[in-house]
């Protein structure tokens, strides 16, 4: 299906964290860009909303025949290791099942389609004796291998993100947003508590979610089939940098711990990916600040 003849792009998980930054993005790139969620959503209207349970063989069969896109960017799952541990089953349904159920569609209906798939930085490779720490780890990286081997299976034009921790303004659960959300609430609440308890020292490499975004669609231009891309690029920082930057970002005064420590390693922005050409756009402070106005917005 195409609109004023522009090429399609489905993307899943239309209504999650990069799903809304994807539509966007694409849609902004002259696609037509068909969201697939459980629900709809009335953000924008020049989007074509698309209600199907992936999880649902028929439904998502259905879906793929009837809209026959020219790429697909999949990025609907679960993704919270935490949550991963009492719903196990939950998470190899929607990480695991949902991709072999799409895959399938997309061999029967739309071979052409090319497709990339969002795997993890949590994902392990598959050892006997190393097994993943987690069932969310377990899930993302049996999605992964289930994908390429379809890709050589049968062909398929399939490619394979592996992001690492994305930030940026919108509906995450990740520990930049978690600090954010925080800071917003003792904004509106004026209580002085501590920001977290968290180990101040872990360090990660952040990389804003609308610069994954536009990583995804040089995918979908210069990614091989069956290939696996790090989509690392960004800036490296620990937990009690990001809380330090966010306490400076407020007038509220709140205890953060081992303050001087939070600020005791200089930011390093990480090299970019030569492979896909790319390089942070968005400063971690940027990002840091969108992602607090998102919480004080709400």
């Amino acid at each position: 299906m195409t609109k004023r003849g522009k090429e399609t792009i489905l993307i899943t998980g239309g209504n999650g964290f990069t799903g809304r930054h994807a539509c966007r993005y694409f849609a902004g790139q002259g696609f037509h860009v068909v969201s697939v969620a459980r629900s709809v959503s009335d953000e924008n209207h020049e989007i074509q909303r698309e209600i199907c349970e992936l999880t649902n063989a028929e439904e998502t069969s259905k879906l793929i025949q009837r809209i026959k896109p020219a790429y697909v960017l999949h990025l609907a799952g679960q993704s919270n290791a935490g949550e991963s541990w009492s719903q196990p089953v939950t998470y190899m349904e929607s990480n695991v099942m949902a991709t072999l159920f799409l895959l399938e569609a997309i061999r029967k209906h739309s071979p052409s389609c090319k497709v990339v798939i969002t795997g993890s930085i949590l994902q392990y490779p598959i050892k006997e004796e190393s097994l993943p720490p987690h069932p969310y780890s377990l899930s993302k990286t049996l999605q992964v291998f289930a994908s390429k081997s379809w890709a050589n299976y049968y062909d398929l034009n399939i490619v394979i993100a592996k992001p690492t921790n994305l930030i940026g303004p919108g509906p995450s659960t990740g520990v930049c947003s978690i600090l954010a959300k925080r800071v917003a609430e003792f904004e509106k609440t004026g209580n002085n508590e501590i920001l977290t308890n968290m180990d101040l020292q872990a360090k990660r490499i952040f990389l804003d979610v609308r610069d994954a975004v536009r990583a995804y669609h040089q995918l979908f231009i210069i990614g091989g089939q069956g290939r696996e891309y790090d989509v690392s690029f960004g800036t490296e920082a620990s937990v009690g940098e990001v809380a330090f930057i966010l306490s400076s970002m407020s007038n509220v005064d709140f205890y953060v711990p081992d303050e001087k420590q939070a600020i005791k390693f200089p930011l390093q922005l990480m090299s970019g990916s030569k492979e896909l050409n790319c390089t942070s756009s968005i400063t971690l402070e940027q990002s840091l600040a969108d992602t607090l106005d998102y919480f004080r917005n709400l």
